[in-house]
């Protein structure tokens, strides 16, 4: 039983990171243990895993921290384990990520073609496939992917045939 329990042990420190955080410092709040009744956040599919950066206000203990909460949160206990804890690295952040407005149910962003970068004829057993590169633009990020030209035609057909005349 002991060899068992050595085992296990050595197995969850291989793993383990020891944080410490300072009194004063900002910290964020994983969701995952806001459920029941009096719960603050939606529970929504794509709901965020960490609340806002909160101020630690004292160290309890070797793994709890008391945390500065808002009004609308009073009716949670203060103290928070070291575990649903992660450290907020800026000192300007005060909303995490927005998730973006043209997300689509498959968890992707429609990107829009800028131009055509490339052209090339892909062979594939007996048949000629012809390809393009093209340059996207994903909410501001740029990013260039080879698309068979029919499947480009199909679905952005306006761009391509400005493409096509240019």
């Amino acid at each position: 039983m002991k060899d068992a329990q050595n085992r296990q042990k050595s197995y969850t420190n291989k793993r383990w990171k020891k944080l410490v955080f300072e009194v004063g410092d900002r910290v964020y709040l994983k969701m995952a243990l806001l459920r029941g009744p009096n719960r603050s956040i939606t529970a929504t599919k794509l709901s965020t895993r960490y609340m806002r950066p909160f101020q630690i206000v004292e160290r309890v203990g070797p793994v709890a921290y008391r945390l500065e909460l808002p009004e609308i949160m009073q009716v949670f206990h203060k103290v928070f384990n070291v575990l649903m804890l992660k450290k907020c690295l800026h000192r300007g952040d005060d909303v995490l990520v927005e998730i973006p407005s043209d997300l689509q149910p498959n968890m992707t962003v429609d990107a829009r073609p800028l131009r055509v970068l490339d052209r090339r004829v892909n062979e594939l057993h007996r048949k000629n496939i012809p390809m393009m590169q093209v340059l996207w633009d994903c909410d501001g990020v740029q990013e260039e992917t080879w698309e068979p030209e029919a499947r480009m035609e199909t679905r952005f057909w306006k761009w391509f045939q400005k493409q096509a005349a240019a």
